[in-house]
């Protein structure tokens, strides 16, 4: 790391993770009226109005950087009383954008809806109009939700497909995308009281987001399609067959370009495929390997399974991970470019699913062309699947992966060979509209077909969306669809006014029911250890050139250990990608708690001091610029083939950051420096021990394990032993140089944050629902701040102001030679530095 010889940092032993003494810190919902750490802020005009072009840009031509927050069910609704406190809040802490999300998910008083499930609830609809209005006056931007939550096929009468709140269906289903536009309707067109114009007008309303994490390609998609009910399906495979009539010509041309890569089978390429090499003692039979991961584990034997004799299956503890639990075989050789076809019999107990692969037994643990949801029931299946070898690899594994299931199951033979034997399945018929969407067995020119028909089926939804918006409702504001799932997630998305992603690290795992409070999983890994793992590449690379770029969910969930990086990292990376948007997920789920002392759960960061008290380090970082970007890194993919982002979608799995294709994976992993910004970035990984570090002349952000910070170069130098990690933010206030002519200086600093009480299990992978009490606590950082001689900061007149969870000054300490001392008892992560000399 580049360094300019102003400041020293060493921070000295803490106690260990098992005896460090915590300290509450618990931010209030009302600040001190007098803190130094507070931001001014100004309305918003008509000069404010933003538009789309390469970034956000203003009416008057200035350009902005959104930094904010998400509010969530009921907390989207507070009273008139609450509403002035929390924008308050939220502006006095650098927020200048509210995204409302799942608004629309349920009944007053949790969401907007009447209990008719017909109209829009009155008071609901007062306190939305009050709080948009109480945000506008400090400055805040409001990002409306359309659909997130709403499940219109229960009003409509229609069945509910095997995915919450209607997603994929309403993308091509008619009557659920004319209820859409009956919801936007109503809001959009509703005149605020408290403004005097309607939504679509406001520029306070500044952007409006179609439907949340919605693609005919997202994670769930492969599962779900292929068993929609029948209302659906048919419809869909209507469109299907439509769009296939415009390309064919006849049936004849179209059997011929499905059936033409068809080649012989090869040989067998398992060993002991039906598994009767099981010997005594073995956990697995001869050949293949079980993988137990994580504290899961399953037992394996030869037995009859519903009338046959098969390898039986019994998974004994589950994570809800697929990979955690898996048995595969090893060692086969694969060719780049050719296709192949695996064919498994199985079936289990009850209904449940496992992902058959192939990819890479070793590192980077690649897919190489299979990655299927399986769903098996009490009949046998034969399952015949191909793929075509997107790389050649010596040693590649097929792979049953059932982390996710809970009953037992059975494999009866498996088979894998070169060359695929594709044709039609009986009463398919162009000519008759009869060609199914989904089968087994589908040749590459078959594939390429289906992704480019849901590629295009999901884009006409999302343009057909955006033109109502703008067209019909005339809204003034910028549209957004959702989020990218892949190339052709992108190819969806590239007309709308720009393009959002999302990314959790580390999110919660539930490995029995979704969403159980009391049995669920999250891993202690921080991700300054783990740049390989990192979201933030996976999200670089989902950018789209000449368009704005932002993140509009984004979290380090609680309890991690280590989720003070959170927002230090995502402002830091964010402003050297010069992304245009980040709004952290999410401030609150609640609307008569805004005043609790503890955290309530994984992600609301409004009573969470690891989170919320770098808000306002991250608005100077971010929001205002001080660190410059390095060098621009839109993709570059091009959106204007179909077919070729199908091909490019299939070979990369849906991975954006496989797509882009290596030589922009290593630029992205390429930090360096810029001379214009005089800024440097540094990531990487020692023995285990991670260490995210960029800097530039008016703020530092330092993440990971703190034993190596040492490592940074001349005058910045950190030695600890305790906390072993810890997040540091040191920025400018004023926005100039710290060694030159900055008077203010905000250093914020943490290491764990938990409440009193939390009884963690002994890995430390959940609490359960025994989240303790308030206050919330954390771990301070001891040490020491050291300027160099020549920094302004080592002259007369430098002050340390110590500052309490409500940001007024608890005490003043004077700096001698530049040395600021920080302590445990001190109880504080927020140091004031201030130059009071002229």
């Amino acid at each position: 790391m580049r360094c300019y010889g102003f400041i020293t940092v060493v921070l000295v032993q803490m106690a260990v993770l098992c005896g460090a003494e915590l300290t509450p810190f618990a931010i209030p919902l009302e600040m001190d009226a007098q803190s130094p750490l507070l931001r001014a802020f100004e309305p918003l005009t008509e000069n404010d109005r933003l538009s789309a072009r390469e970034h956000f840009i203003t009416s008057d031509g200035r350009r902005v950087r959104l930094w904010g927050v998400n509010l969530s069910f009921e907390a989207c609704l507070p009273t008139h009383q609450d509403a002035e406190k929390v924008a308050g809040r939220m502006a006095e802490f650098g927020v200048n954008t509210v995204r409302f999300h799942h608004l629309d998910t349920a009944s007053w008083p949790r969401g907007i809806w009447s209990r008719d499930g017909k109209t829009l609830h009155p008071e609901a609809l007062d306190r939305l109009d009050y709080f948009i209005d109480q945000l506008a006056r400090r400055g805040i931007y409001t990002n409306l939700n359309l659909h997130v939550g709403r499940v219109h096929s229960r009003q409509l009468g229609l069945p509910q497909a095997d995915e919450d709140y209607d997603k994929m269906v309403t993308i091509f289903m008619p009557p659920l995308i004319a209820a859409q536009k009956e919801y936007a309707q109503a809001l959009l067109r509703r005149t605020n009281a408290y403004r005097g114009m309607t939504y679509a007008e406001d520029y306070a309303v500044a952007i409006v987001e179609i439907t949340n994490e919605n693609s005919l390609f997202m994670w769930s998609a492969e599962r779900v399609l292929p068993t929609l009910p029948p209302v659906y399906a048919d419809e869909l495979r209507r469109q299907y067959n439509v769009w296939l009539k415009q390309r064919y010509e006849s049936h004849e041309q179209l059997a011929e370009r499905w059936m033409k890569d068809s080649e012989p089978l090869g040989e067998q390429m398992l060993r002991n495929a039906d598994f009767a090499d099981f010997s005594a003692g073995r956990s697995a039979p001869g050949e293949w390997v079980l993988e137990q991961h994580s504290g899961c584990r399953a037992d394996l034997k030869k037995a009859v399974f519903n009338g046959r004799e098969a390898l039986v299956i019994e998974p004994r503890q589950i994570s809800g991970t697929d990979w955690h639990l898996q048995v595969n075989q090893r060692s086969l050789g694969l060719r780049q470019g050719q296709i192949y076809t695996l064919q498994l019999e199985a079936a289990a107990q009850e209904p449940c699913r496992v992902v058959v692969s192939v990819g890479m037994a070793h590192e980077p643990w690649a897919n190489l062309g299979l990655g299927k949801q399986v769903e098996l029931g009490p009949e046998w299946r034969t399952l015949t699947l191909t793929f075509t070898a997107p790389q050649s690899d010596d040693n590649a594994r097929v792979s049953i992966a059932f982390g996710d299931c809970d009953t037992p199951f059975a494999l009866g033979q498996l088979s894998l060979k070169t060359g695929a034997e594709y044709r039609l399945e009986p009463g398919e018929s162009l000519e008759a509209g009869t060609i199914k969407v989904f089968v087994d067995t589908q040749s590459p020119s078959r594939q390429i077909d289906q992704m480019a028909f849901l590629a295009e089926t999901e884009k006409a939804y999302f343009d057909q969306m955006y033109r109502f918006i703008k067209d019909d409702l005339h809204y003034r504001g910028l549209v957004t669809g959702t989020i990218v799932f892949g190339p052709l997630g992108l190819y969806a998305q590239s007309d709308m006014d720009f393009i959002d992603s999302h990314a959790y690290w580390q999110h919660p795992r539930f490995p029995r029911r979704p969403w159980d409070a009391g049995d669920w999983l999250i891993e202690q890994k921080a991700m300054s250890d783990h740049p390989d793992e990192a979201t933030l590449f996976r999200l670089a690379a989902e950018r789209l050139a000449g368009k704005p770029f932002t993140v509009s969910e984004y979290n380090h969930p609680a309890p991690l250990d280590s989720q003070a990086e959170c927002v230090p990292m995502i402002a830091s990376f964010a402003a050297v990608q010069d992304w245009d948007g980040v709004w952290l997920y999410t401030y609150s789920h609640s609307n008569n708690a805004w005043d609790r002392e503890r955290l309530n759960s994984y992600f609301d960061i409004d009573t969470n001091p690891a989170k919320w008290s770098f808000m306002p380090a991250g608005a100077v970082v971010f929001r205002d610029g001080s660190l410059q970007p390095f060098r621009p890194l839109a993709t570059g993919l091009s959106t204007e083939s179909v077919e070729a982002l199908a091909g490019l979608h299939l070979k990369a799995a849906g991975d954006m950051l496989a797509a882009i294709g290596p030589a922009a994976k290593r630029e992205m992993r390429r930090f360096g420096g810029s001379v214009a910004s005089k800024a440097h970035m540094q990531w990487d990984v020692i023995d285990g021990k991670g260490l995210y570090a960029v800097d530039n002349d008016r703020c530092r952000i330092l993440t990971g394990s703190t034993e190596r910070f040492h490592s940074l170069t001349q005058g910045f130098t950190v030695k600890i032993d305790q906390p072993a990690k810890a997040a540091i933010a040191i920025v400018s206030l004023d926005g100039k140089p710290i060694a030159v002519d900055s008077r203010r200086l905000l250093i914020t600093a943490c290491g764990r944050c938990e409440n009193t009480g939390m009884q963690f299990s002994e890995d430390r992978t959940t609490v359960g629902r025994n989240w303790g009490t308030a206050p919330v606590r954390i771990e301070p950082v001891v040490g020491h701040l050291q300027f160099s001689a020549d920094s302004a900061f080592s002259g007369p007149g430098v002050v340390c102001h110590l500052l309490n969870a409500d940001g007024s000054i608890r005490s003043s300490l004077p700096v001698s030679k530049g040395r600021v001392d920080l302590a445990a008892a001190h109880k504080t992560m927020w140091y004031l530095i201030e130059r009071q000399t002229p």
